[in-house]
């Protein structure tokens, strides 16, 4: 498996967390949907943004890529919120799930992995698995969660390490 796909497989991984504890969704095909076309969107924004501070921080670059994904892998492995059971609109729950894809494609962007590889493999992952999680009674969020965190740790670490 090439690194984008992994990376984009992992970038995905905390929707299937997020989603099993939800309560029943209404159209669990139309939030996968959204789910998958933002974990694209956001992301494509971080890869810009990590292209451009490319630019001027050449050799930090890898230092602050990997400081990142190990913050964001730390974040999921220690915040645990019990869900509650709120009406939330399908788009603003597909954004607010998206939303850390900016961060970690900030860095895959800094270390200036293939963009639309990336891309397209965390949307197909992002919408298969927020489908598979909001349709599946068997999956439990929180050691997934835990498990995507350890995951973006050592994809940190490695980046750290490999010069």
């Amino acid at each position: 498996m090439s690194t984008e796909m992994f990376a984009g497989l992992l970038t995905a991984l905390d929707v299937v967390a997020l989603y099993s504890v939800l309560p029943k969704i209404r159209f669990p095909l139309i939030l996968a949907i959204w789910t998958g076309i933002l974990h694209m969107i956001f992301p494509l924004l971080g890869f810009l943004a990590g292209e451009w501070v490319t630019s001027f921080i050449v050799e930090g670059g890898r230092l602050i890529s990997s400081v990142l994904l190990f913050l964001t892998g730390v974040h999921l492995c220690l915040y645990q919120q019990k869900p509650k059971s709120t009406i939330i609109p399908p788009m603003l729950l597909a954004i607010v799930v998206s939303l850390d894809t900016f961060s970690v494609s900030l860095s895959f962007g800094m270390l200036q992995l293939h963009k639309w590889f990336f891309l397209f493999s965390a949307g197909f992952f992002a919408l298969s698995f927020s489908y598979v999680a909001l349709k599946s009674k068997l999956i439990k969020g929180p050691l997934l969660t835990r498990i995507s965190g350890v995951c973006l740790i050592m994809m940190g670490l490695l980046t750290l390490l490999n010069k």
